[in-house]
């Protein structure tokens, strides 16, 4: 048996860029991927945790971790009630960072023989 070669990223996997996230139980975060991440390799199961900069509106979303439900490819969607926040809206470019979601933790590490995927890792590998 042979090993899988896996891309070179920040980390297993990248973060993803928010482009739009609804006010609903459970929330769903439409995604892009940028030049570094080049693919969305999240899976049901894992943890992210968001950072959504203060002029996206949806301040309140800040720094949550929640489960990844279901993964459609653009649409993710994660165990966080947002009916109560506000809404989020994609400021004129600047020099704000982008919205964004990251692994949270360290679980599912693993590579996945059944799916062709890899779970995500953190630098020190301690986590949930």
């Amino acid at each position: 048996m042979t090993n899988k070669y896996l891309p070179g990223v920040i980390s297993i996997p990248s973060s993803l860029v928010i482009t739009a996230i609804t006010r609903s139980y459970p929330m769903e975060c439409t995604i892009t991927v940028n030049d570094v991440t080049q693919a969305n390799t999240y899976i049901e199961g894992q943890l992210v945790r968001l950072f959504v900069p203060y002029p996206y509106g949806m301040f309140q979303a800040n720094g949550l971790q929640g489960k990844i439900l279901s993964n459609l490819g653009s649409v993710i969607t994660l165990d966080i009630d947002s009916i109560g926040f506000d809404e989020f809206s994609v400021p004129p470019t600047g020099q704000i960072q982008p919205a964004s979601m990251a692994p949270s933790g360290s679980r599912n590490l693993q590579y996945n023989n059944t799916t062709d995927q890899v779970g995500f890792q953190s630098l020190n590998n301690i986590g949930n």
